[in-house]
């Protein structure tokens, strides 16, 4: 059974249809003179129609659009990007994921091209702009499923929100990061999000954002069980969200509300409170809400045996969930219908679905969730079959026990004379054929388990064998990844006095290392392709055969006209009719003989260079990848001249982005650059591998690894 979490955003008050507002906005319209007053007027109608009305928002908040493009400068391109980013959450009501993120990426261009202004007030309105978009992306990669990308959205609009003290904002991220919690089983942390949240929202008078996160704090009661305290916590926000007239949330409240009565048995109540959150979620138009509900409604039929109502609600939740692209959901649905139809023998479709439902699971977590999820079905499965055996036994012991009382009542009867043997002969004959048509009957069901038996068997073999072709798999396509990087024979050759500090985040990674030794110079790389895991590994091998290729076989030497000849070979391998814009970021080095010069050059990646006084130059690289661009221009090298005891420095950008620490935040680019000034000092190198591995270890500590590392560490 799937909760259907509350979200509250940044900066955007979730408003009731209010008449008599309404008609206030609609009167100062027919008056207005000004372009800022009739802005103000229509941005407030969309918001009031917002969770009532999609579509009569999105026409309102059209209409300030147009009015702030009448409106000159900063203040009316600022104006533009508050209207923009409602669309985006008008959208988002909807269910319309593709368009509310296009509508926030466009508003968070307006904002950001005034972020470097010189007016400080048009610089606050920026950031405060970026902060509400930040939140609203977070939401909607949290409803796709997408938590790593959900957390560093809301993380990020949580910083600027406390460098402005803006409660309510602070308030708004702290409680979706509960949610990301939530999701993941975290329940502790969950609560101690969701309280933060509540307590700032009830400090600032906060209604809506109180009911938000009662409604989250009594679904964490409700996944650990305690149905009391999960509905004193859902009618609490129920009480709110009819306060405010917020129909989006109150239509949750009620799915929850059923949900709990589901649990409880109450089935009777679980489908009226389901009922009710349908009709609301129909009346608004929230295709995610419906979807949802039907999902749920489906599983309580199923639960009571009615199949054909059953199987009807979970496609159109399937239907729903897939145009979405909500996979959080989808995948209960699929698990739902395959355990519909292995319970009524139609055991090839049971399997179909419940190979979708495994594709949805996998795609939502790591390696190690996967192999402790398919653990714990195997487990569930045994348990399940275990559990027909032991009912299948008890009934045939009671079956056996009726039989013996019934050969007592006959031994009984037949005791008492001779008699009565006439008189009783025929009742006599008439048990003996009830009890061989029994017995048939007890054969059958045997015949019946014992074939359900073999069948999940098999099932058990498919899925385990599935999931050791899925790791041999990846592990073979280590071992192709690990024959494109240098051996550390040819490594220790050519560059004796280095390091190579290479973490991967899955089994295997998008980024790669690469050295080659031609025309008495020794190139070297670090670079990060597109992704991580089994896609990005393909990708690495593309771009470094193309190095190589444009090193050894078209024998270029300077390191620009590689990056230009590398980016040709990488689009002429990447692209096709699917227009794939895959490639990668890099750090290109060519050393001379005497280590006294290097030229670089570089794809969005820089190149860091430490003097034995510890002062660090960074070497900016050209602001386009290899492979696809649309503003692509030659790439440009730099000769540089070494100091005696320089380091240089080649690096991917996954050690500065991970996050961490005591406060959960990245290591960020500054810290960094400090800990290769503080290393650069070390003349052992193996010694300085070490000491960026061990502080990565303890800045992570228990989060998961954001990215792949790379680090080349050279000294001349």
């Amino acid at each position: 059974m799937n909760i259907f979490l509350l979200l509250i955003i940044l900066a955007l008050p979730l408003l009731s249809q209010n008449k008599r507002k309404i008609d206030s906005l609609l009167n100062l319209l027919k008056t207005a003179k000004h372009d800022t007053t009739k802005f103000n007027a229509y941005l407030g109608l969309g918001n009031e129609f917002q969770y009532t009305n999609s579509d009569t928002a999105i026409y309102f908040h059209t209409l300030a659009v147009k009015i702030a493009e009448k409106i000159p400068g900063p203040d009316g391109e600022l104006r533009k990007g508050e209207a923009v980013r409602a669309k985006g959450w008008d959208c988002y009501v909807k269910s319309d994921y593709t368009n509310a993120l296009k509508y926030y990426e466009n508003s968070l261009n307006i904002a950001e091209k005034h972020i470097g202004g010189s007016d400080k007030n048009n610089i606050n309105r920026a950031q405060k702009l970026r902060a509400a978009v930040f939140g609203n992306m977070g939401v909607v990669y949290w409803n796709q499923g997408d938590y790593r990308k959900a957390l560093e959205y809301f993380f990020r609009a949580l910083k600027i929100c406390e460098e402005f003290g803006s409660k309510r904002g602070q308030a708004s991220n702290l409680g979706n990061i509960g949610l990301v919690f939530d999701d993941q089983g975290n329940y502790p942390k969950a609560l101690e999000y969701y309280f933060r949240a509540f307590r700032m929202h009830k400090a600032i008078g906060d209604k809506t954002g109180q009911a938000v996160n009662l409604g989250n704090i009594g679904s964490v009661f409700h996944n650990q069980g305690n149905y009391l305290k999960a509905l004193e916590y859902y009618f609490r926000a129920m009480e709110l969200n009819e306060e405010t007239g917020n129909k989006k949330d109150m239509a949750a409240n009620l799915g929850n509300i059923g949900l709990v009565y589901y649990a409880e048995g109450e089935y009777k109540k679980a489908l009226d409170y389901y009922f009710r959150a349908l009709k609301i979620h129909e009346e608004i138009g929230n295709t995610q809400g419906l979807a949802v509900n039907l999902g749920n409604m489906g599983a309580l039929y199923l639960k009571q045996k009615k199949y054909s109502t059953a199987e009807a609600y979970l496609k159109k939740a399937r239907k729903f969930n897939k145009e979405l692209g909500v996979i959080y959901f989808l995948k209960d649905v699929c698990l739902h219908l395959s355990d519909l139809y292995y319970q009524t023998g139609r055991y090839k479709e049971a399997y179909e679905y419940y190979k979708e439902h495994i594709k949805y699971r996998d795609s939502m977590m790591s390696e190690e969730n996967q192999k402790a999820l398919v653990q714990k079905e195997m487990k569930f499965n045994f348990e399940k079959e275990q559990a027909l055996k032991e009912k299948e036994h008890q009934k045939k012991l009671e079956l056996e026990r009726k039989e013996k009382e019934k050969q007592q009542i006959i031994t009984w009867f037949v005791a008492a004379g001779l008699v009565l043997v006439v008189a009783f002969l025929g009742f006599v004959i008439n048990r003996l054929n009830v009890t061989r048509k029994q017995k048939n009957i007890i054969e059958k069901q045997k015949k019946i388990v014992e074939e359900q038996k073999k069948i999940v068997e098999e099932q058990k073999k498919l899925v385990e064998q599935k999931n050791k072709d899925i790791l041999d798999s990846i592990n073979y396509a280590k071992r192709i990844q690990n024959a494109i990087l240098p051996s550390n024979t040819k490594w220790k050759k050519n560059l004796p006095n280095s390091f190579v500090l290479y973490l991967p985040k899955d089994i295997v990674a998008g980024d790669f290392y690469w050295m080659e030794y031609a025309n008495n110079f020794v190139y070297v790389a670090a670079a990060d392709c597109t992704g991580h895991g089994v896609p990005g590994a393909m990708v690495s091998v593309v771009c470094s055969n193309a190095l190589t290729k444009a090193v050894l076989e078209e024998k270029l030497t300077e390191t620009d006209q590689i990056l230009n000849r590398t980016r040709e070979l990488v689009i002429e391998k990447l692209t096709n009719e699917d227009n794939i814009r895959d490639g990668m970021d890099i750090c290109l080095v060519r050393i001379e003989k005497n280590r006294s010069f290097i030229q670089f050059s570089g794809a969005n990646r820089p190149l860091y260079l430490v003097n034995k006084d510890k002062s660090l130059t960074e070497i900016k690289p050209d602001k386009q990848p290899i492979g696809r661009y649309e503003e692509s221009k030659p790439f440009t090298k730099q000769e540089i001249k070494l100091n005696e005891n320089t380091w240089f420095y080649l690096t991917t950008d996954g050690y500065a982005d991970q996050f961490g620490g005591q406060k959960g935040k990245k290591i960020g680019t500054k810290q960094f650059k400090e800990l290769l000034c503080d290393i650069a000092g070390i003349n052992d190198f193996e010694q300085q591998k070490e000491k960026l591995s061990s502080f990565f270890k303890e800045w992570k500590g228990n989060e998961e690894q954001m990215d792949d590392i790379t680090i080349i560490g050279i000294k001349c």
